[in-house]
């Protein structure tokens, strides 16, 4: 059996983390699902029903980014508690199982419970329109592009936001934030200023250098998809290995 990892083990995290969250996530399922059918029911009483998915397209990309978002920036709070980390600590998993299992409940996870989710809201949301009101929108549909769309979006962003609740001890969302944006202005700078030190009038027009700045527009979608969200699930990974080292686990 790998020391590192193992599925049996890693299902009987997945199990764990999932029956410590699952209230939680009842609680919130109903809360949005009650939103949306009000807002439903309200819109259908005053006939201003568009035809399209479009009502359950932004349901879906708007609770998948706040609860993706805000639910993976404490995902770790049981590591930084000091009532809590021991448990987290002496949890018999190894460092990478741990992460594992949280990372694929905010991503694959929650995804695939969304679209599901959304799936059944539309199916209650416009049987209830249709029996009231006589008028309903199309169903939302788990293969809907428009969400599909969303998805590689959501999952860089809840990298950053996966790295934040490893690496932070306490609110996690608010520092997520505020260390994404200086990273995004000092970036912003750095390109601001390699666009001037290689555009012509630099150079007095006399120096054209188009390869760089091609480079980086050819690379560019390769690190935002595939090399940030990567980058940030491994430094959480190490995050997490550290501090069982620290603590002699």
């Amino acid at each position: 059996m790998n020391d590192q990892l193992s599925l049996q083990r890693l299902g009987f995290v997945l199990r764990s983390d999932l029956l410590r969250s699952f209230r939680a996530a009842l609680v919130i399922s109903g809360t949005a699902a009650l939103v949306a059918l009000l807002i439903s029911l309200a819109t259908a009483y005053d006939g201003s029903v568009a035809p399209g998915p479009n009502f359950y397209r932004f349901f879906f990309i708007a609770v998948l980014f706040a609860w993706g978002t805000i639910a993976t920036s404490v995902c770790f709070s049981d590591l930084h508690g000091r009532a809590t980390n021991q448990a987290f600590l002496l949890l018999p998993a190894s460092a990478l199982e741990k992460t594992l299992s949280r990372l694929l409940i905010h991503t694959v996870g929650l995804i695939a419970y969304l679209l599901v989710f959304t799936t059944m809201l539309s199916w209650v949301a416009e049987g209830i329109n249709v029996a009231a009101f006589s008028v309903r929108r199309a169903f939302f549909s788990p293969s809907d592009p428009v969400a599909w769309l969303m998805l590689p979006h959501f999952l860089v962003t809840q990298a950053l936001f996966f790295l934040g609740a490893a690496w932070f001890r306490k609110v996690q969302f608010v520092k997520t934030v505020g260390s994404v944006v200086a990273i995004v202005l000092a970036l912003s700078s750095i390109g601001v200023a390699i666009a001037w030190l290689f555009s012509p009038e630099s150079w007095g027009g006399g120096f054209h250098v188009d390869d760089p700045i091609d480079f980086i527009v050819e690379v560019a979608p390769w690190a935002y998809y595939g090399a940030l969200p990567l980058f940030c699930w491994c430094v959480a990974w190490l995050r997490v290995t550290e501090a069982q080292v620290s603590h002699g686990i």
